[in-house]
């Protein structure tokens, strides 16, 4: 969220959480797209989606107020920020599972004025059952696995550019992707070194899912799925290198593990998020940092030396420089030492 400069700015944050609603009624319904087609009156709209009474006309009236939806003759249509934004980005299926992510992961917020200083999750507090994480409802659900893993193939495009374009893989024949969900960063490498082949660990469902899109985009043959549960199985070995891409896993046992994994002098290439001090979030996961502690208040991501002193006990050689992507993601590699 961008730094509010004027009053009416905060007066409006007050507002965000009926706005942010009627946004998400919007995408999820599919009216974004209905009247991406042709413009419709409201009484159509109503009609269309058999909203009850009045509060079809008012919902309308109240995302045209603040700039989703414009009127015309013929009546309502979306806005030109909206099919740049939104109708022009992702899929209305990414979109749609965007807004559930989006309602499940700060359901307890709005007893926070009243509850931030309770010790203990405010979801328990309030009688909400604790939240899952992704990774727990994927595992839960099929679909849901098959939803995130192809929202994740088209928001990561840019990121899996990035990372092939900074990371140097001459020689390397055979890594593993660890958390690598569709595939999207193995592609971008493998593209890149055509003598690159990759397996990727995930969750069962993922792996499912993931295989799914490889074959979609001609990576069958060069990329292979291993369904493994991070902290409970045994992953597979003789790789030359590891990556671990945007999956916030920073525990020594799972480095130790990865240790196991690599061939003598292999390489561990960790692309994240690091916390730029103690009790400082890292700049782009301010939001997602802040709504993890009202579950747990001594929730953290560690800090970049933490991590580093981690590797080190884990048994890898981490140099003291390290590349940096866009909004504060760190590129930090680390080599498997003699032992």
């Amino acid at each position: 969220m961008k730094k509010l400069t004027t009053s009416d700015e905060i007066n409006m944050l007050l507002h965000a959480p009926a706005a942010s609603a009627a946004l998400g009624a919007a995408i999820t319904t599919g009216l974004l797209w209905m009247l991406a087609e042709r413009p419709m009156t409201g009484e159509e709209v109503v009609q269309a989606l058999n909203i009850p009474g009045k509060r079809g006309h008012y919902w309308l009236q109240y995302l045209q107020s603040f700039g989703i939806l414009e009127t015309v003759q013929q009546g309502y249509i979306t806005s030109s920020l909206v099919q740049t934004a939104i109708l022009d980005t992702y899929s209305r299926e990414n979109w749609q599972h965007l807004v559930i992510d989006e309602q499940e992961k700060d359901a307890c917020v709005h007893g926070l004025p009243q509850l931030i200083g309770a010790p203990g999750s405010l979801w328990s507090i309030q009688g909400f059952d604790e939240p899952k994480n992704y990774v727990d409802r994927m595992r839960a659900s099929p679909e849901r696995a098959r939803e995130f893993t192809r929202m994740l193939f088209e928001v990561h495009q840019n990121l899996a550019n990035k990372v092939a374009e900074v990371l140097d893989l001459t020689g390397a024949e055979h890594m593993m992707d660890l958390g690598g969900n569709s595939g999207v960063i193995s592609m971008a490498l493998l593209r890149k070194y055509p003598a690159l082949k990759s397996t990727i660990v995930d969750i069962e469902n993922v792996c499912e899912a993931g295989r799914e899109i490889v074959a979609e985009q001609g990576f069958s043959d060069r990329i292979t799925y291993y369904p493994a549960e991070f902290a409970d199985d045994e992953f597979p070995s003789g790789f030359d290198l590891v990556i671990q891409c945007d999956v916030a896993v920073y525990n020594i046992e799972l480095l130790r593990k990865l240790f196991k994994s690599l061939i003598p002098g292999g390489r561990l290439i960790f692309v994240d998020h690091f916390s730029p001090a103690e009790n400082l979030a890292p700049p782009t996961r301010v939001e997602w940092t802040f709504l993890d502690s009202l579950h747990d208040p001594d929730f953290g991501f560690p800090t970049l030396k933490e991590f580093k002193s981690l590797l080190d006990q884990a048994g890898f050689d981490v140099p003291e420089k390290h590349q940096t992507l866009g909004k504060g993601m760190v590129v930090l590699q680390a080599w498997k030492r003699d032992v």
